[in-house]
């Protein structure tokens, strides 16, 4: 048994070996030929070609066949014949290389290597396709129809390109638009002549503005210095097309007048003016011999230029109706002139040329050169903070945004300079009426005995409107001379508005012979005075809330003259 493992173990190393050498001569035996250029290879007449095959192993033989030459064996230290030579670098790196100086026409065709490495018995090879280029014919260009086209016809067009080797690239154009570009051309291969054409065809339908456009059948290839081009030109039928009404402006009373207008048709239309129903043909004068009209002037591509000339243009001729009426063969149309001797009106885009005109203008003079878009830049950045400083301003004034958090802590009697005052007491005084039994109490009462009422600002029916304009006036104080802060409140005085629960007690005292209420408005600096220390004398100021009196909308205004 173990006599018998090592015999079974040596037996499968040898088998592994022999397999091994077999694999291995039979790689040497086909080994790939790297060749460069591989596949094909395009080149003009007179053009020196380089053809390079490799192995990864010692070369013994290297040799190659070429379209009319004989076979080649070449090996590195050769002298040049015919113009052909060792190319590569050395047949021990693997290299088996040809150079060719000139090609001819004969070289056009395969071209195989064939390598046989050292110690080795057969050959391996490659083979490139050298195609020897040559220039196509005149393309051909051909249309299904040798007729003039109408509109919305179908247009067939072919271009062809023949004995190009290798095919040529054909493209079809119509003036400079290329037309026929999602269209693939059919390129035909090697035929029994030795010579490839390749066609491109497309369709479209015309249209009127097809007609007089060159159509135009270029071929581009690689043995021409300048692509080969065959044209023809659409001729396509159709009506006078529809214009809007036409304006004319600028007329000059007294003066030679001239109106123009240009008309889309073909073939030629004949043209009949009109004005005030008086018809005029085209190149012949009006009865009266002040009108005179041109014959129709081609502009090409079916474009016709007609004129109607006043030899004095008056008031009466910018009041009349002028048309004028063109035929053809495909139809007709009529087009309607006004006259006028006021200016052209101009557009939009014309008002901001000259916007941008007189700006340069002014910027040139002061040495500043700027284009369009920098001009542009500095208006739109102006008016973005001509609208940020007003809308700072407006939510100053409003208290909104920014300011809302100062705003809504700030009592109507605080003032910039004194100390603010903790909260506005107002005390309503309700006029009596004459029919009212209840007896009149005096208004020299206490303030101690009145219910105070405080200013609900989240409330708008109780809330007092004040006037902006007059808000944080700045006066002397009379007593101390000291700056003192005035808010003018406007209050409007109506019962019907104010919920009861609002008011505790409303005391009515007699206003000793005065129309009107009486609002008392009292600065609570209690809670203040608790928060904060002995103030000097020097240091206090005067508020005064002045209250002013009116009657809501709709009331006559009775302002009560003040108490004595």
């Amino acid at each position: 048994m173990m006599t018998q493992r090592p015999t079974k173990m040596i037996n499968g190393l040898l088998m592994l070996a022999l397999l091994g050498c077999t694999s291995i001569q039979a790689f040497k035996q086909n080994l790939p030929v790297d060749i460069v250029p591989d596949n094909q290879v395009a080149v003009r007449q007179g053009q020196e070609q380089k053809i390079l095959c490799k192995l990864p192993v010692p070369l013994q033989v290297c040799r190659f066949t070429i379209p009319g030459e004989s076979s080649l064996v070449l090996r590195d230290g050769q002298s040049a014949e015919d113009g052909i030579a060792y190319y590569g670098e050395g047949l021990k790196k693997g290299h088996c290389g040809v150079a060719i100086s000139t090609i001819r026409e004969k070289h056009d065709g395969n071209v195989t290597c064939f390598l046989t490495p050292d110690n080795g018995r057969s050959e391996t090879s490659a083979t490139v396709r050298m195609i020897v280029a040559k220039a196509p014919l005149q393309p051909q260009l051909t249309l299904n129809s040798n007729y003039p086209y109408k509109t919305g016809e179908k247009m067939v067009v072919s271009c062809v390109a023949m004995e190009g080797r290798p095919p040529a690239n054909v493209s079809l154009y119509l003036d400079n638009e290329p037309i026929g570009v999602d269209d693939r051309p059919m390129l035909f291969g090697r035929r029994l002549d030795d010579n490839d054409y390749a066609e491109l065809n497309t369709s479209r339908s015309v249209t009127p503005s097809d007609n007089g456009k060159t159509l135009r059948c270029r071929a581009s290839h690689i043995a021409l210095q300048k692509p080969l081009e065959s044209s023809r030109q659409i001729e396509v039928y159709f009506p006078p097309q529809e214009q809007d009404t036409i304006h004319r402006f600028g007329y000059d009373i007294g003066r030679p007048g001239k109106v123009n207008v240009t008309v889309h048709a073909n073939p030629k239309p004949t043209f009949t003016w009109n004005v005030d129903n008086v018809k005029i043909t085209a190149g012949q004068p009006d009865v009266t011999g002040r009108l005179q009209t041109s014959t129709a002037v081609d502009l090409g591509h079916g474009y016709w230029s007609v004129e109607l000339n006043i030899d004095s243009v008056q008031k009466s001729d910018t009041e009349k109706e002028y048309s004028l009426e063109a035929h053809n063969s495909e139809g007709y149309a009529t087009y309607k002139i006004t006259l006028s001797s006021a200016s052209e009106p101009a557009g939009a885009m014309d008002r901001i040329n000259q916007f941008y005109g007189k700006i340069s203008e002014h910027m040139h003079a002061l040495g500043v050169d700027l284009d369009a878009g920098s001009i542009i830049g500095i208006v739109v950045g102006v008016l973005i903070l001509i609208l940020a400083v007003f809308l700072v301003v407006f939510a100053r004034a409003t208290g909104r945004w920014c300011f809302a958090g100062g705003s809504a802590k700030r009592n109507i009697g605080e003032s910039d300079l004194a100390e603010p005052a903790e909260s506005v007491n107002l005390l309503r005084f309700v006029k009596p009426k004459t029919d009212d039994a209840s007896p009149r109490r005096s208004d020299t009462e206490s303030t101690g005995r009145y219910s105070r009422t405080e200013v609900d600002a989240g409330k708008n029916s109780g809330r007092p409107r004040i006037s902006l304009s007059q808000l944080f006036k700045r006066n002397k104080d009379k007593v101390s001379g000291a700056d003192t802060d005035t808010v003018r409140t406007v209050v409007t005085m109506d019962d019907e508005k104010i919920p009861a629960s609002e008011v505790t007690t409303a005391r009515e005292t007699p206003t000793s012979g005065h129309e009107g209420g009486i609002v008392y408005a009292e600065l609570d600096l209690a809670h203040q005075q608790q928060q904060t220390g002995p103030r000097r004398v020097t240091d206090d100021k005067t508020e005064y809330a002045e209250i002013l009196y009116t009657k809501p909308e709709g009331q006559p205004q009775d302002l009560p003259s003040p108490d004595k």
